[in-house]
């Protein structure tokens, strides 16, 4: 699935400069030097130009669970081909965030599977048992891993967030559960004290080859990490399910834009920076109003595409929009 030429191009041409360095410390020039940032900067463009998932961020060496599917997940995956087609399309905005924050974080790629299976990739689902978000959290377990909830702003639907707090829960599964992937999945599932009471148990019975079947995790937990392996399996090899990957650029979805004290209406943000209303709401799924007023400092996220445009007009309106809007604290954070 990975197209390779432009990164062993960009391999080949890193030794190249290793190389001129090495042998012609003492005659090197910096005009000689500065030959190659064209080159390096088309080659960076080109990178971005490709599709994420034709990008380093799916490199093969990113999927390090090396899970291997049984027949039964592969069976799932078969049933699951076009709702993860439909998942990913819902994913437009959020995946190259989510795949460059596990690359970040140096976690399996394998992850992003997750918040496909709990929400299909949409910030406001709710649950029936009353999880909500993209990563589907009980706000009990949101709040004891610092997603905050005002009256107008829900961190529990913001993606950002989310995946941020989601990424170091996973750190911290995996190793409370001794490296074992599994297991820190069905905790994710089942809940961290009920699989951990489990592992002791099994423990105490001399198991040592630790899975969800010498585990007494429950059935509902079992079947969650069979379905895990069936997304991680599309996401690895969607060639063998008939799955058309969507065309999703490997760069920024979106840009976080300073409003605070400059503009607190979200219909106002879309007109001024052409994105369309419904866009904007999708991934500022955290405001629970049209202001954009909050305690703490979320500013707006703006599709790339349309950030210049609003920050252009903040800065042209900038005294008449603060006088009208009112005044809010100044957002200084950048999304990925």
């Amino acid at each position: 699935m990975i197209k390779k030429t432009l990164l062993l191009f960009l391999s080949v041409l890193s030794v190249g400069l290793i190389s001129v360095s090495a042998c012609s410390s003492s005659n090197a020039t910096a005009k000689e030097t500065t030959n190659y940032i064209p080159l390096l900067t088309e080659l960076r463009e080109m990178e971005q130009q490709k599709s994420v998932f034709d990008s380093n961020l799916m490199a093969e060496n990113r999927f390090t669970m090396k899970i291997v599917p049984t027949a039964e997940e592969k069976k799932i995956a078969k049933q699951h081909a076009r709702t993860f087609e439909v998942y990913l399309g819902n994913g437009k905005f959020f995946m190259y965030h989510l795949l460059n924050q596990l690359k970040e974080q140096d976690l399996p790629v394998e992850l992003a599977a997750i918040p496909m299976i709990e929400s299909g990739l949409q910030p406001r689902v709710h649950s029936y048992a009353g999880a909500v978000g993209p990563w589907q959290y009980m706000r009990r377990t949101g709040k004891s891993l610092g997603l905050t909830t005002t009256q107008t702003y829900d961190e529990l639907y913001d993606f950002v967030e989310t995946t941020r707090v989601s990424l170091q829960y996973f750190k911290y599964l995996y190793k409370e559960f001794d490296n074992n992937w599994d297991l820190a999945v069905a905790a994710y599932n089942q809940g961290e004290f009920g699989v951990k009471a489990a592992y002791r148990a099994a423990k105490a019975r001399g198991v040592t080859n630790f899975n969800i079947n010498t585990v007494g995790i429950n059935s509902y937990a079992k079947g969650y990490v069979k379905r895990f392996h069936a997304y991680a399996e599309m996401l690895h090899h969607p060639e063998r399910y008939g799955i058309k990957m969507p065309e999703i650029k490997n760069r920024p979805a979106f840009k976080r834009v300073q409003v605070a004290g400059r503009l607190n209406s979200m219909k106002k943000a879309a007109e001024l920076s052409g994105a369309s209303l419904e866009t904007l709401r999708l991934i500022n799924a955290g405001y629970l109003t049209d202001r954009l007023e909050t305690k703490d400092e979320h500013g707006l996220l703006v599709p790339s595409e349309h950030a210049g445009r609003l920050e252009q007009a903040l800065r042209n309106g900038g005294n008449s929009l603060s006088t009208q809007n009112g005044g809010a604290r100044t957002a200084t954070t950048q999304a990925n």
